[in-house]
């Protein structure tokens, strides 16, 4: 029996505008599959609308009682010693704490516009004692007090005497992505985790989503089984589109598809797929070669990407 009926996968977006009429790459798009049904792909102009449509799909499946998964494809948590480095509450969920946080800084309106760089220098300031931190990039010739153009020397110590990685350890498992610390530049996911971290704390605490959602493997540990027999039940799990290897043939097969929009179509495909074939819940379970000391950060504070082994 599969895990889930429906797969929802969002190619997420920083930009600091509204986004053309006409669909474009470096946008918010939405690939969306659900069993016995078509696949589809959404653009979205910016940030708000595209949370709005993916609420209210949410909705639909909660009210249809549908297991779903859904995924955004940036970093979900922080290099491990990020929580006691901002001098926030000693708790169990430090993710939680580091999303809570986020929440309360990042503002993001409905046009886009949204001030990400202005938070990074805040919690560097905070982290390096009134100095520049962990956090770097701008846009050129851009000057921020506390954020730098360019990286610092890792691991950072910080001032409460943290030492901050550079990587988290999924990310040092899938070459090819990018540290959650770098906020401009090429292959930057850093500004996307910004401003799409709170978006996935109020989706996570959405008064009509709440009582079914969960967030991998924050909540539910790493298990081969993090779905209910039954819905409805919506479980968040961050992705990265390099895991999947057949991106370039949705490319080749419809040339009218932009990169991004293939991405989501590729991503949905082949989740499905391995859910078809009985192999998805190996993707959720305990990755290989961690120890008790490593299992308890991803879990607690640094999270794991779809995929990461």
């Amino acid at each position: 029996m599969p895990l889930f009926d429906a797969y929802l996968f969002i190619d997420w977006s920083a930009a600091n505008r509204v986004k053309p009429q006409q669909p474009t790459a470096d946008a918010v798009w939405i690939g969306e599959l659900v069993r016995i049904h078509c696949q589809n792909e959404t653009y979205h102009r910016t940030r708000s609308d595209g949370i709005k449509d993916l609420t209210s799909r949410l909705l639909d499946h909660v009210m249809k009682d549908r297991r779903v998964l859904v995924g955004f494809d940036f970093p979900y948590g922080y290099p491990s010693g990020f929580r006691h480095a901002l001098g926030l509450p000693l708790s169990p969920h430090e993710w939680w704490q580091v999303w809570t946080e986020l929440a309360g800084r990042v503002q993001d309106d409905t046009n886009n516009i949204n001030n990400r760089f202005d938070v990074a220098a805040e919690l560097n300031a905070i982290i390096a004692n009134g100095r520049s931190g962990p956090f770097w990039g701008r846009p050129r010739g851009k000057q921020i007090a506390n954020l730098e153009a360019t990286s610092p020397v890792f691991p950072f110590n910080g001032s409460a005497g943290v030492c901050l990685k550079r990587r988290r350890l999924a990310e040092e498992r899938l070459p090819g992505t990018q540290e959650s610390w770098k906020l401009y530049g090429a292959g930057s996911v850093g500004s996307q985790a910004l401003v799409g971290i709170p978006r996935v704390y109020r989706l996570r605490r959405h008064p009509k989503l709440v009582s079914f959602s969960r967030v991998w493997p924050f909540e539910t540990g790493f298990s081969s089984a993090p779905s209910l027999d039954r819905g409805p039940f919506i479980l968040h799990a961050e992705i990265w589109p390099g895991v999947v290897r057949n991106t370039a043939n949705v490319l080749l097969t419809d040339k009218s598809l932009i990169p991004d929009q293939a991405q989501v179509r590729a991503m949905c495909q082949w989740v499905k797929e391995t859910d078809d074939n009985g192999q998805l819940g190996e993707l959720f379970a305990q990755p290989i070669r961690v120890n008790q000391q490593e299992l308890q950060e991803c879990v607690r504070h640094e999270g794991w990407i779809l995929g990461a082994k």
